[in-house]
């Protein structure tokens, strides 16, 4: 099989010829581990416009975000072939940088800007709107302008991949400007806490703008090809739910089940990723209509009793540790880890492997190892050799 018959044949609950691989996202830093480094990068274009056009150089960066994305993008995909993974991640994210350490986006989110070896990377801490007045006084993005823009990445990564496309499988998300954590982080946390209590409407309406913003992207990426789509909005901690589950009934649900119909009604498939222990709320991604449950993270969620309680109904992906196994982990510990994986998840099919997350401390030799481990102990039927 090929990567994404692999990825499609888990995806709908049955066994491929071994179990796949996947990765939400590959850092600029790890990918240029992988490639090697380029001989310049995004800070020095940055310097380079800043000394050019010292009284609007923001402006003039802003303006090529977006091909710094696609170039970032596929060097991810290009990195994931390279290192076996049968799929791989990748987003348009409206940034707008306000200077070298600073970028907001369109929902109001706050980052700082880190430069990990010559690659931007944005550090969350907080949000713009605290009430209703700062939400009608920030600007609104023309929804047919960012169709256009997520169009233009989408093709302009498949472009620089054309010569790998057919032999990975690209994900098309929106780990960033998905339809919950933008709604708080635009916020923060106990804005966004008041405004539950004494601002429904604000709530609602943000809701609504968020799953716009999916439903047009998402769009954009199925009108290029894309058949898997991955939400990428953690809706749990390690203590649970982020918020009362009440609140998910009301609100999220019915948009990610809004998207769950546009999505199958493409003929795509629809994946959450999120962090945290996420067991109290298995029945509920289910009934958002997923398709695939991505993180399971360890050890905050039992695999086992994940595929008891809807293992025959979603996919289920991870849940290889990336604090410890995948940064510093022995080969023995990597490959164990894989193996329980394995062993949980895999019976029966409706299963991937995938680093629960991906951040810039990851092992490439880790990485490695974990698709070696999966390829050697996840061809099916499965083996006994995984005890």
């Amino acid at each position: 099989m090929k990567s994404f018959e692999r990825i499609w044949t888990a995806l709908n609950l049955e066994e491929p010829d071994r179990i796949p691989t996947h990765t939400i996202n590959i850092d600029g830093n790890v990918a240029d581990q992988i490639l090697g480094r380029p001989k310049g990068n995004a800070f020095d274009i940055f310097d380079e416009l800043e000394k050019k056009y010292p009284d609007d150089w923001v402006d003039k960066i802003n303006d090529i975000l977006l091909d710094i994305e696609i170039s970032t993008f596929s060097k991810a995909v290009r990195a994931g072939y390279d290192l076996g993974f049968d799929g791989v991640g990748v987003q348009y994210i409206p940034f707008i940088l306000e200077s070298l350490t600073e970028m907001t986006d369109i929902f109001g989110k706050r980052h700082k800007v880190r430069n990990i070896e010559g690659n931007p990377y944005p550090d969350y801490y907080g949000g713009y709107i605290k009430n209703r007045e700062d939400w009608e006084a920030y600007p609104k993005p023309d929804m047919k302008e960012e169709y256009n823009k997520a169009k233009k990445f989408y093709k302009g990564v498949l472009r620089k991949c054309r010569d790998i496309k057919e032999d990975i499988c690209i994900f098309a998300q929106n780990a960033l400007t998905s339809v919950f954590p933008p709604v708080w982080q635009g916020m923060g946390m106990p804005a966004f806490a008041r405004a539950l209590r004494n601002d429904p409407e604000l709530i609602k309406e943000r809701f609504r703008f968020t799953t716009d913003y999916t439903l047009t992207t998402f769009k954009a990426y199925h009108d290029c090809g894309a058949k898997v789509f991955l939400e990428g909005g953690d809706i749990a901690h390690s203590g649970g739910p982020m918020i009362h589950p009440k609140y998910f009934e009301q609100y999220v649900k019915p948009c990610y089940q809004e998207v769950a119909e546009a999505v199958h009604s493409w003929g795509g498939k629809y994946i959450l990723h999120t962090d945290g222990d996420v067991t109290s709320q298995l029945d509920f991604v289910v009934e958002c209509g997923f398709d695939g449950l991505q993180c399971l993270e360890p050890p905050l969620v039992d695999l086992n009793l994940a595929k008891q309680k809807v293992g025959d109904k979603i996919c289920l992906s991870g849940n290889i540790d990336t604090r410890h196994v995948l940064v510093k982990g022995t080969k023995e510990e990597v490959t164990n880890a894989v193996k329980h994986a394995i062993k949980a998840l895999g019976p029966n099919g409706g299963a991937m492997i995938s680093p629960a997350n991906f951040h810039p401390q990851m092992s490439v030799e880790r990485l490695k190892w974990m698709i070696e481990a999966a390829n050697q102990f996840g061809e099916y039927p499965l083996s006994e050799n995984l005890k």
